[in-house]
């Protein structure tokens, strides 16, 4: 006799299904094994249904008018015999109906709904980047705005709904130029009438007997107020484009003129001064005037910064880029940021080392006049590295 051994797993699970009637019969029709029969009235409905065909089969409407299921299934096994299994199953229960949709969610739904969902994610995120596109490259244009330039956003293909926001960013470049352009007219104007009386007191001030105390002092402050009205002159001549690199030269040549002027006031403060150029040329195109006054600029921040009886190095790599290095006490944390805005200057404690604060300012339009960059920082060693970069500019040959 076939004799089947069932996984006692499987045969509590089997146990824990109401109404569940199950029998697997050899091809004797003996019963090799059966589920529990929830209800002993009815352990008999299942022989009639083993001559039944294989497949699944209404069985007929109980005392509630609901249906009750069963099917036949014919077995192989491996060794050639033939078995039958014959379930039947009582009315359907909620949790039955919920095996269902689940089934029936995860096999035919799930696939249309990953479907569906995957497409609208995708085509909502493209309707996102593409509403985005104009207002990305609007940032992109702002972002190349210059305040100084009388520049706006342009409006045209720009959305409906961002058109206000852009007219009205229009209106405050529009207000800021008209500010800045106010503001070098001023500066401009201030500058040129200091001149004059500013020679006049200078032509009384060297008239005075040099053995007079106060003549030093005073053409010192003299001295001071007319660079600070050349600074300003010069500020306004860069801000109004007037000055344009023009000259192709190699750098050098300019910083070693700058050095060889310079010398001599580093030897009066008792300053080491070094000079390091790189072997070889390091074309751009420059305007002469400006670039030397900002490279004098920055060895006259370093000459008063850097302590008397230190050292300053002046130097230029094939990149183009000008630096001084001083000995002094560094650049306090978050300077750097600072250091280039005007009327802002390097104090020691307890020292006031003069100057206008518009020298390092200076250098920074130069820096950008040149499409180049400003450069600080503390050096290792101590100190601070100040200077600009100029971008190498071979010249075309024909």
């Amino acid at each position: 006799m076939l004799e089947l051994r069932v996984d006692p797993q499987l045969y509590d699970r089997l146990a824990r299904i109401p109404d569940l009637h199950l029998r697997i019969y050899d091809p004797k029709h003996q019963v090799v094994l059966f589920s529990f029969d929830h209800d002993r009235a009815k352990a008999d409905v299942i022989t009639p249904l083993l001559s039944w065909p294989p497949g699944f089969f209404q069985l007929y409407e109980g005392s509630g008018g609901e249906k009750e299921y069963g099917f036949v299934e014919r077995l192989v096994l491996a060794d050639g015999h033939e078995l039958r299994l014959v379930v039947r199953r009582g009315p359907p229960e909620l949790r039955d109906y919920t095996y269902w949709i689940a089934v029936e969610f995860g096999y035919e739904l799930l696939p249309a709904f990953l479907a569906v969902v995957t497409t609208g994610s995708l085509a909502a995120a493209l309707a996102v980047r593409r509403s985005m596109r104009p207002l990305l490259r609007l940032s992109a244009l702002a972002a190349r705005l210059d305040p100084a330039a009388r520049a706006e956003l342009p409006t045209h293909g720009v959305p409906i709904e961002i058109l206000p926001l852009v007219e009205a960013v229009n209106q405050l470049l529009a207000r800021l130029h008209d500010l800045l352009e106010r503001q070098r007219r001023f500066s401009a104007f201030a500058a040129h009438e200091l001149r004059t009386p500013l020679a006049a007191l200078r032509a009384r001030a060297d008239a005075l007997p040099p053995e007079l105390p106060e003549r030093a002092p005073l053409l010192r402050a003299i001295g001071r107020t007319e660079r600070l009205v050349d600074s300003l002159l010069a500020l306004t001549r860069i801000g109004k484009g007037l000055v344009v690199p023009e000259e192709h030269a190699d750098l050098r040549q300019l910083v070693a003129e700058v050095a060889e002027e310079f010398a001599p006031a580093a030897v009066d403060r008792g300053v080491e001064f070094e000079v390091e150029l790189p072997d070889v040329p390091v074309p751009a195109r420059i305007h002469r005037d400006s670039l030397v006054r900002a490279v004098a600029n920055l060895l006259d921040n370093a000459l008063k910064y850097g302590g008397a009886g230190g050292g300053v190095t002046l130097s230029l790599d094939p990149e183009g880029r000008i630096l001084v290095r001083d000995r002094g006490p560094g650049l306090p944390e978050g300077d750097a940021e600072q250091l280039f805005e005007p009327f802002v200057r390097r104090r020691p404690r307890g020292e006031d080392p003069g100057g206008s604060g518009l020298g390092l300012a200076f250098v920074r339009e130069v820096a950008e006049l040149h499409g180049g960059e400003v450069i600080a920082r503390n050096a290792e060693g101590g100190g601070a590295v100040v200077g600009l970069r100029i971008p190498v500019h071979k010249p075309a040959t024909a």
